[in-house]
C-alpha cells in the first residue's frame, strides 16, 4: 500500500474519534432513522400541488430541531474539511 494511501487511512481514523464527528454520525442516524422525518418528508413530497402547505410543512422539516441540528454540524464539519485539504494543499 502507498504511503499516501496509509496516511489517508490514518487521517479517517482520526477523524472518526473526534467528538465533532462523532456528533455527526450520531445526529445523522437519528434524522434517517426518525420516523416523524421520514412521515414529514412523505408529506412534503405528496404535498407539491398544493403551494401553501407544502410550504408549511417544508418549514416545519427545516426547523425540526434534528435538521437545524444537522445542518448546523454539517457546516462545522465540512469547514474543518476544508482546513485539512488547505493545510494538504500548503504542503
Amino acid at each position: 500500500m502507498s504511503k499516501a494511501i496509509e496516511l489517508t487511512n490514518e487521517l479517517k481514523k482520526e477523524l472518526d474519534r473526534l467528538p465533532l464527528f462523532i456528533e455527526y454520525k450520531r445526529v445523522k442516524g437519528l434524522v434517517d432513522n426518525s420516523t416523524e422525518l421520514k412521515e414529514l418528508k412523505k408529506e412534503i413530497t405528496e404535498s407539491i400541488n398544493d403551494k401553501e402547505k407544502h410550504k408549511v410543512l417544508l418549514e416545519r422539516y427545516n426547523n425540526h430541531p434534528l435538521i437545524v441540528n444537522l445542518k448546523q454540524l454539517e457546516e462545522e464539519v465540512s469547514e474543518y474539511l476544508k482546513e485539512i485539504c488547505e493545510i494538504i494543499n500548503k504542503k
